[in-house]
């Protein structure tokens, strides 16, 4: 028995059939309509429901892949298509899924029996019969954010991803006509979120795979028309060095910004430039485990509040607490952020057991991110609740350094134990003693923080910096690790 179908068609053609749905890079277009009937013929020779791990690129099979087992009732657990081959193994391991769906020149050896083909693609059984119990609300898995070697898995319902869909349509004021461009991975939720969004309200994607620094991309934005650009921080940082007033890119008028902070600063010289376009820049915040979207700051206020996540979605609710579980209501006072709202997941999964799971959240989450909130009821994130160490005694926020860092114009990132405060910086050492200046200022001896230069700072293809790859680091201070 196929499980409930209350997503499939319902994420396609708000502007009817023939509104424009899909422009890959080369190839032809599609209209809701026939994206609509692709995706059921695909779906149709989709076998029985089960668990799949699709193996994403930013293009037609893999969109068709996502949606026809939304039609399917099979639930997908969205991955990079370069994937590392050990992490995989892992998850294999853990979840055991009934197919796979990848490259057909990549992985070879995973699969065992060719489904079917899908242009450079093809669905393969695994081999592995296990009979997953699947909760009925389940339709989608994502991994964590920012992780690299975790099985720790988000799982999302169809409510869940409508819910942030309609929200996000909502705010972004995106209507048929729009054409987003798709600069950031599928299997990231926030660039899944793109797509859920603009299909939703019949509008349009403009499928790519390439950097924000490859010429083809802006070529193509500026011959489909591109209104819409979504990006990290990381994006914006290189389109800062592009010149957003130079870049060509006559139809667009919305940049979004999610994915980590961006310096106020930046956010500023980003929203004079876009401003001085006539295109609208929002900054936003949110988290995988709800479904993408927890806050925005209208575009309009953008260079007055700069450096605020704003306020909750339509939809939501958010709050502060204090470490006993109080509400802080005072302005200015420091607490734990928390959300409610229908785009909160159901929970997390470690292996295929946790499948049959139902929603253990109960539509609230606790973000992990410590808070402010000022007269006017706006937000504002000054560090995580796990990133601090306590050095001599004093306890430092990892990520109140970085922004001091950040103050002074350098590229950083900071780790560290209760032992020592490493900082990795991106080029090269400043003139002044970094080390003395720093220890100063946390009041902390020099000798309890290590600097290290790179030639760049480790990224996650979602343009996060990688903090996993940088914790291990125990070099002797100031070493020129090129």
């Amino acid at each position: 028995q196929i499980r409930g179908r209350p997503v499939d068609m319902t994420l396609l053609g708000a502007s009817g059939p023939a509104g424009l749905a899909v422009l890959p890079e080369e190839g032809s277009c599609l209209s809701h309509g026939e994206l609509g009937a692709e995706v059921g013929a695909l779906a149709a020779k989709f076998p029985p429901p089960g668990l799949l791990f699709c193996l994403c690129h930013n293009d037609l099979p893999t969109l068709l892949c996502y949606l026809a087992c939304l039609d399917r009732g099979v639930v997908p657990l969205l991955l990079p298509g370069g994937i590392d081959k050990a992490r995989l193994a892992g998850l294999l391991e853990a979840y055991r899924p009934n197919y796979v769906f990848h490259k057909r020149d990549d992985l070879a050896g995973i699969s065992a029996q060719t489904i079917l083909h899908c242009g450079e693609y093809g669905l393969y059984r695994t081999g592995d019969d296990t009979r997953h119990a699947l909760h009925p609300d389940l339709a989608l898995l994502l991994t964590t954010s920012g992780s690299t070697g975790s099985r720790k898995l988000v799982r999302i319902s169809r409510r869940n991803l409508l819910a942030n869909a309609d929200s996000i349509i909502d705010y972004l004021g995106i209507e048929a006509g729009e054409r987003a461009i798709t600069t950031l991975p599928i299997h990231y939720s926030y660039g899944l979120s793109v797509i859920n969004s603009h299909l939703r309200a019949g509008a349009a994607l403009l499928l790519s795979d390439r950097s924000i620094m490859e010429r083809q991309l802006w070529a193509q934005i500026q011959r489909d028309g591109a209104t819409s650009l979504a990006g990290v921080p990381y994006t914006y940082d290189m389109l800062l060095k592009l010149g957003i007033e130079r870049l060509k890119m006559s139809a667009m008028r919305t940049f979004t910004q999610a994915g980590g902070r961006l310096a106020p600063e930046r956010i500023r010289r980003v929203a004079e430039s876009c401003g001085a376009r006539g295109i609208r820049f929002f900054t936003m915040y949110g988290q995988t485990e709800a479904t993408a979207r927890i806050a925005y700051l209208p575009w309009q206020e953008t260079l007055a509040r700069a450096g605020s996540i704003g306020r909750p979605i339509p939809g939501g609710a958010l709050w502060l607490e204090d470490p006993q579980g109080r509400r802080i209501a005072q302005a200015g006072c420091t607490g734990e952020l928390l959300y409610s709202g229908p785009n909160v997941c159901l929970g997390y999964a470690t292996s295929h057991h946790d499948l049959a799971l139902g929603d253990q959240n109960q539509g609230i989450l606790r973000t992990g991110d410590l808070a402010i909130i000022d007269d006017y009821g706006y937000f504002t994130l000054v560090g995580r609740a796990s990133r601090f160490v306590k050095i001599f005694g004093n306890r430092i926020a990892l990520d109140e350094v970085e922004s001091l860092l950040h103050e002074q114009g350098l590229g950083a990132a900071v780790t560290g134990t209760d032992e020592r405060l490493d900082v990795h910086l991106e080029g090269p050492l400043p003139e002044h003693d970094l080390q003395t200046r720093l220890a100063a200022t946390l009041g902390i001896n020099p000798s309890a923080i290590a600097v290290r230069v790179l030639p760049g700072l480790p990224r996650l293809e979602s343009g996060k910096i990688d903090y996993a790859s940088l914790a291990g680091f125990s070099s002797p201070c100031n070493v020129d690790a090129h």
